[in-house]
């Protein structure tokens, strides 16, 4: 009896010990999280993407890159902090009167958090409102990449005036499957969420990326700077736009108006396996037989089939839309920035 007793003591003192080492790891990683944040603020400042503008209740991280007089508005898809980072690589392939105006939203990187609900309404009155204050007038060409393609047709639908062209970069659309139940809670109030929400608002995330995250080039600085000095995918307003992700898209659809503004829509389909080759090489830097394979019978599907269909009628419902399909990545601005240059070069001197 008396050796089980020394063993549970050396067992509590042993348990005590690494309860200790974990608290101490904790408020380190916390302190690390907030010197590191303050460092990446200052980091994005000095690299010049800090321009903050209200938007009413908040104020939006504004960009603009280039001089030019035709103004692309763009707008980054669901949680995609970092997007105004990549705008400015991307802004490099582009000619001299075409100037990228990037705007934010509420969570993502330097742009503030509110406390209003983020709906589609809120979202296109709010960055109206801070495009204004910061000197940009209409009309706009509006790009939407991914979920922004919510926000531009209600855009584009309610106010035409404003709008002199909308180039649709691959965003979601009409024919987009509502979220179910389960993946909402996935997204916002799972297990997986809420354990990642507290290690990073621990820093413990944080500390584990830039101890294991290798170099780069100067733009991934400061992209990996712009996601971390505030993880959108553990904002407070992040996470009401994915809650309310079903609504605010229904609400764009319900606003729809055909019209007669010039607009295109990039897409991204593979339609031959050497496209499939070509998109892993470029995501994996390897290419697998097997999985390409299985990817172009995918795209044969009817499953694939039905949101191709589905999204044509969107096309063609918004009015004077054309499709443009450049195979690749759902970041094919990444991939081909050339290919992606020249149609908007293209498009932007078809309505001058």
């Amino acid at each position: 009896m008396g050796v089980v007793k020394k063993i549970f003591k050396v067992l509590g003192r042993i348990l005590l010990v690494l309860l200790i080492l974990i608290v101490i790891a904790f408020i380190v990683c916390f302190f690390y999280q907030k010197s590191a944040q303050k460092k990446d603020r200052e980091l994005l400042e000095s690299g010049g993407y800090s321009h903050l503008y209200s938007a009413g209740d908040y104020n939006m991280n504004i960009n603009i890159y280039g001089e030019g007089s035709n103004k692309i508005v763009v707008m980054p898809g669901s949680g995609h902090a970092e997007f105004t980072v990549d705008m400015k690589k991307f802004s490099e392939h582009l000619s001299d009167d075409i100037s990228l105006v990037v705007v934010t939203r509420p969570g993502y990187g330097l742009c503030e958090e509110t406390d209003h609900e983020i709906t589609t309404e809120y979202i296109v009155e709010s960055t109206r409102t801070a495009l204004k204050n910061a000197g940009v007038e209409a009309p706009y060409i509006l790009m939407p990449h991914s979920l922004s393609g919510i926000y531009g047709t209600y855009w584009e639908s309610t106010y035409p005036e404003e709008v002199k062209g909308v180039i649709f970069l691959d965003s979601v659309n009409e024919a987009t499957e509502e979220l179910s139940d389960g993946e909402v809670k996935y997204r916002t109030a799972g297990i997986y969420y809420n354990v990642g929400k507290f290690l990073d608002r621990a820093g413990v995330l944080r500390a584990y990326y830039d101890i294991t995250g290798g170099d780069g080039d100067e733009y991934k600085k400061y992209a990996d700077a712009m996601y971390n000095v505030n993880p959108s995918s553990f904002s407070n307003s992040v996470r009401s736009e994915m809650l309310n992700y079903n609504s605010n898209m229904r609400t764009a659809w319900a606003s729809i108006k055909s019209n007669d503004i010039p607009k295109i829509y990039i897409s991204t389909n593979y339609q031959t396996i050497d496209d499939i080759r070509d998109y892993l090489m470029f995501m994996d830097g390897v290419v697998d037989e097997a999985k390409a394979q299985q990817w172009l019978e995918d795209e044969k599907t009817a499953e694939y089939q039905d949101y191709y269909r589905n999204r044509t009628e969107y096309i063609n419902k918004v009015g004077n839309c054309k499709e443009i399909n450049i195979a690749g990545s759902h970041f094919i601005y990444q991939q081909k920035p050339d290919e992606v240059e020249k149609v908007i070069e293209d498009f932007v001197g078809g309505i001058e």
